[in-house]
């Protein structure tokens, strides 16, 4: 008997696990990757905010030339922030973007999973008709047999 329209869409299921694996594996780095950057911004604000604080305090007795170097840098420290605030953004955007391809993935290789089940029913199915449809013609020679006996 040819191989089962079951069987054979193995080869199409195993194919979408595959890419579904793939997709699994791209977003767990890929977040991994986002709390790491989650991260160095949190970082960066702590940093920037320690410095704006011993600004505060070194207010009296630092001379005006050091004054604007530090405010220059707590300018910087605030821009890397924000350049972070903004990488951030972009990275959860297309963390989202990669969280929905890998659940069109999962959900195409569940209906072929599930595919491959009613296939698996019809297959019985059709077996159980040809073996009744077998034992309907085995009754049958049988039963003309034993007319043909008597």
């Amino acid at each position: 008997m040819a191989e089962s329209r079951a069987k054979r869409m193995q080869v199409v299921l195993s194919l979408a696990k595959k890419q579904e694996d793939e997709a699994a594996n791209k977003l767990s780095q890929y977040r991994e990757q986002l709390v790491l950057e989650q991260r160095q911004l949190v970082e960066l604000r702590d940093y920037a905010a320690q410095y704006l604080n011993a600004q505060g305090a070194l207010r009296e007795g630092i001379l005006a030339h050091e004054l604007i170097n530090y405010s220059s840098f707590i300018h910087r420290l605030n821009e890397a922030c924000t350049e972070q605030e903004a990488k951030v953004a972009r990275m959860t955007r297309l963390l989202e973007s990669l969280q929905q391809q890998w659940r069109v993935k999962h959900q195409k290789r569940k209906s072929i999973e599930e595919l491959i089940v009613r296939l698996q029913h019809e297959d019985n199915l059709i077996a159980d008709k040809l073996l009744q449809k077998e034992l309907d013609d085995l009754s049958a020679q049988q039963l003309q047999r034993q007319r043909d006996s008597t």
